[in-house]
């Protein structure tokens, strides 16, 4: 079986106005029968993958030896 093409399907999905197609629309694209590109899983998502910016010290450790490593850039992290 061949990949959706997700863009079209969710596009379809949204204007659909009958329960019935709207529902078979859903259920072809909610088939992932191989891993879903950055792309794909934008479309998917809340907001896109690349709209925050990581915690600078996210590869670290979020406690360490009792130090807080993260960064706060909104306030203070409490432990």
């Amino acid at each position: 079986m061949a990949k959706p093409d997700y863009a079209t399907l969710l596009g379809q999905i949204a204007v659909e106005t009958d329960p019935v197609v709207k529902q078979q629309l859903i259920d072809q694209c909610y088939v992932f029968t191989e891993p879903l590109t950055n792309e794909e899983k934008d479309l998917f998502g809340y907001i896109n993958s690349d709209y925050f910016v990581d915690n600078p010290s996210a590869t670290e450790s979020f406690l360490d030896d009792g130090v807080l490593k993260a960064k706060s850039f909104v306030g203070v992290y409490f432990k």
